[in-house]
């Protein structure tokens, strides 16, 4: 129980935060000195998709809760034994993650039903904030807990448990890396962790959703698929609309 109530508060507790952020941006803008957005948004455009990003809130929590209720005795609550292990799963959870989320989400551009049906939803934030990293077709999001589910089942098969410190750990950064994407903020990480997916890389994708940039966490996958925007030719920056 413990491991689902965490779970449930962490994902609260990070969206309030982002739909917070988000709100004062969508009526304000995104202070200036940090806007890197290559398309300006329509203020108070959010107001008409809460009701969306809401239901896929509460679906997110009432599914993920039981699931791992049922699961939880695979969950140890103690402090992590080997701190380099538990790096090294987190590390392979956003691999394994960014993996099936890079080519479940190029077939969604690649397949025009699926986009016309399912994805398009999404792309209607062409200059998102935070909190619209979840507003999406509830298939969608659904779909992109393939990779999670399939590398938590490798760990559990293969070392028998995963310390719930651990995959709190992982769901924080996954979820401050959604809302990070979307935020229309420069950020400082992305030129510190080789081929991360920065603000920069996803913006650019929903700026011009048909020419690549798939990937999520790592942008590596779009470089070795030959799907990454040049970003270089590009004008991203606020001031240089000015």
């Amino acid at each position: 129980m413990t491991l689902a109530l965490g779970t449930i508060a962490l994902l609260v507790v990070l969206n309030i935060f982002g739909l917070i952020v988000s709100l004062r941006w969508d009526k304000h803008g995104v202070p200036a000195a940090l806007y890197g957005q290559s398309a300006r948004r329509k203020k108070g455009a959010l107001r008409k998709r809460l009701p969306l990003i809401g239901l896929n809130l509460a679906l997110l929590v009432v599914l993920t809760g039981p699931a791992l209720w049922m699961i939880s005795e695979s969950f140890p609550l103690t402090r992590p034994d080997n701190l380099w292990l538990a790096v090294a799963q987190i590390a392979f959870i956003f691999v394994i993650d960014d993996v099936c989320f890079y080519w479940y989400h190029r077939t969604l551009h690649q397949v025009p039903n699926l986009y016309q049906r399912i994805h398009k939803i999404h792309h209607k934030a062409y200059a998102p904030v935070p909190i619209e990293y979840i507003y999406a077709h509830p298939l969608e999001w659904m779909m992109g807990t393939i990779g999670p589910v399939i590398a938590v089942s490798a760990i559990l098969a293969w070392f028998g448990e995963l310390n719930a410190w651990t995959f709190w750990i992982w769901g924080a950064l996954r979820t401050l890396h959604e809302l990070d994407i979307h935020s229309g903020v420069n950020g400082l990480i992305g030129h510190l962790v080789p081929f991360y997916g920065d603000m920069i890389h996803h913006d650019l994708h929903h700026a011009r959703p048909n020419l690549g940039n798939y990937a999520s966490t790592l942008r590596i996958w779009d470089i070795v698929y030959d799907t990454e925007i040049d970003r270089d030719n590009v004008r991203i920056r606020a001031e240089s609309r000015s």
